[in-house]
């Protein structure tokens, strides 16, 4: 997977603490999502654009004066608030605060998506990327979108 460039970063974060995210949510995360906040935890990242229509904002994992993983996580699991899927983790949001998931499903993996709900959209979701690796390795900087 691709290094990305931290412009500013949020407070770090351990195994110690998403091991009890895991535990306190009741999900196993992926060792690459692991990782990758292990690494980043909700920083700005100069690469913040994806293809030609979507700007990202990382989300850090713990609660926090801003959105956060574990804040949105309940509403995405609400089957009448949100897209009622327990194997989507939000892992970004545009500038809107839509977000963007990883599934840890068994049928699609590491599969990207972009939150539809609301949008008038006959689908809640749409398929960005196969793969968590694939949409980083296609983030670019605002020049290399331009």
């Amino acid at each position: 997977m691709r290094h990305l460039t931290i412009d500013s970063s949020f407070i770090p974060l351990n195994k110690d603490e998403i091991e009890l995210f895991e535990l306190a949510n009741n999900v196993v995360l992926p060792n690459y999502l692991k990782d990758f906040f292990v690494k980043y935890n909700g920083a700005k990242i100069l690469e913040a654009f994806y293809g030609d229509q979507y700007y990202i904002s990382f989300l850090p994992l713990l609660k926090n004066r801003n959105a956060s993983v574990e804040l949105i996580l309940p509403a995405v699991r609400d089957e009448e608030e949100g897209i009622g899927r327990n194997d989507l983790i939000p892992f970004a949001t545009d500038p809107g605060g839509r977000p963007f998931y990883v599934s840890i499903g068994s049928n699609d993996e590491g599969v990207i998506y972009y939150d539809l709900v609301g949008l008038g959209d006959d689908e809640p979701l749409r398929k960005i990327t196969n793969s968590f690796e694939e949409f980083i390795n296609g983030l670019k900087t605002e020049e290399e979108a331009l």
